[in-house]
């Protein structure tokens, strides 16, 4: 399962990094895989605030959030414009009950001490991924150095580190990756 963690701060530049965070992830996401390309799953996705910006963009979006507290945050913010999955493990169920998606999103979702062999389990050929630059750095780079599933096709920032009198925001790091197997 994958758990998620917030980057949100309470203070207003908080909520404005926050937004032009997801606004950068979604444009990102939108560069490559344009709304009709096929449905996106959303593992991690916390209250929805990525999932609502892909549903504005013409998504078909499949989120899933293992907190049930943040799940019920999506459903009562998107009912049925979006379908909702448990965890990880509902997204990669063993044929005939998998299904393919144009591209899994896991934004700020992969936590330190997950087992990251379990992507190459996820149904789908395109897998977006951002991180803090440090777990980059300190995850999954190694992890993409020694597998031989995924290579990597584009390095971006979505965000740049910020500096806050309550809480500073480490920045962000999209890779996109592709299945070579």
């Amino acid at each position: 399962m994958f758990v998620t963690d917030t980057l949100t701060a309470p203070d207003a530049d908080g909520a404005r990094y926050e937004a032009d965070r997801l606004d950068a992830t979604a444009a990102w996401v939108a560069r490559h895989r344009p709304p009709g390309s096929g449905a996106l799953a959303e593992l991690g996705a916390k209250d929805g605030a990525l999932t609502g910006r892909l549903l504005r963009a013409g998504y078909t979006v499949h989120a899933a959030e293992p907190d049930p507290a943040l799940r019920q945050r999506l459903r009562s913010a998107f009912g049925r414009r979006t379908r909702l999955r448990l965890s990880a493990a509902d997204l990669s169920a063993p044929p005939p009950v998998r299904r393919r998606f144009g591209a899994v999103l896991l934004i700020e979702a992969l936590q330190a001490g997950q087992d990251l062999e379990l992507l190459h389990a996820l149904p789908t050929d395109l897998l977006f991924v951002a991180l803090a630059p440090s777990a980059l750095d300190g995850r999954l780079r190694p992890w993409m150095s020694a597998q031989q599933g995924w290579l990597l096709v584009e390095e971006i920032d979505l965000a740049a580190p910020r500096a806050a009198t309550r809480r500073p925001a480490p920045g962000s790091r999209g890779v996109l990756l592709r299945r070579s197997l």
